[in-house]
């Protein structure tokens, strides 16, 4: 968003375009939104068949980094508006990524409330977008390409934060998971004693077992075989609360 309020000012000014070419050319950073994001979710979905929910949280991690390191470089070559532009395709093809990337995780975080988790997600963006202009662009005397400069610094530094993400059944960037903690232990916490004998938590037990697909190929194909080899009512217990 802050890329977007400040761009075709910033081509107009600073390589003293037509308005009308500033304009379109600054478009180009929003246009990509129409696959950039996408792909992004396409990406996480990808990593996590092989490597689970630890695998969506390095794609986040990577793609958001570069994000961020674009960004800086797009203040660097603020001289030239052919690098300029090529910075920009990159930057906003990593930016829309991440956010892709983001909506790949934020289903797991939880089941009862994913809309709630989802709206903060979402609200979080709009309010990063005006705190970020404020900061860099508005209410400063920092040039147009420190802002961008900063903000890019900004952006790697906040994106280190993924590394403190931890989900006890799949573990974190760098930690494994927590032994003896299942999907169903986790998404089931959600529900009080009251609720799961009315039954109102139905959804999230076939959600958790579902959701064992973010244990990695690896983990999850050794669980399938050890599931073969179970009677079936073995079977119909290990995923019943």
């Amino acid at each position: 968003l802050t890329v977007d309020n400040v761009l075709p000012q910033y081509m107009y000014d600073q390589f003293h375009l037509d308005l009308h070419i500033a304009g379109l050319l600054a478009a180009i950073f929003g246009m990509m939104n129409l696959f950039s994001r996408p792909s992004g979710g396409f990406l996480s979905d990808r990593v996590a068949r092989k490597w689970g929910m630890r695998g969506r949280l390095w794609a986040l991690w990577i793609i958001q980094t570069l994000g961020g390191i674009f960004c800086l470089l797009m203040g660097i070559t603020s001289y030239n508006l052919g690098a300029t532009m090529a910075i920009l395709v990159l930057f906003s093809i990593f930016c829309q990524q991440s956010c892709g990337l983001s909506f790949g995780v934020v289903p797991f975080v939880s089941k009862r409330s994913t809309g709630l988790v989802s709206g903060f997600v979402g609200s979080g963006g709009n309010v990063g977008g005006a705190v970020t202009q404020a900061l860099f662009f508005t209410a400063t005397s920092l040039s147009v390409p420190d802002g961008f400069k900063w903000m890019g610094v900004m952006t790697i530094g906040m994106t280190l934060l993924y590394m403190l993400m931890y989900f006890p059944m799949w573990g974190g960037m760098f930690t494994g998971p927590k032994d003896g903690v299942t999907e169903e232990d986790y998404y089931l916490a959600e529900w009080t004693p009251e609720e799961r004998a009315q039954g109102l938590h139905s959804a999230s037990v076939k959600f958790a077992y579902e959701s064992r697909s973010q244990r990695g190929w690896a983990k999850q194909e050794a669980l399938n075989s050890a599931e073969r080899h179970l009677p079936v009512t073995d079977s119909v217990k290990s995923i019943t609360p």
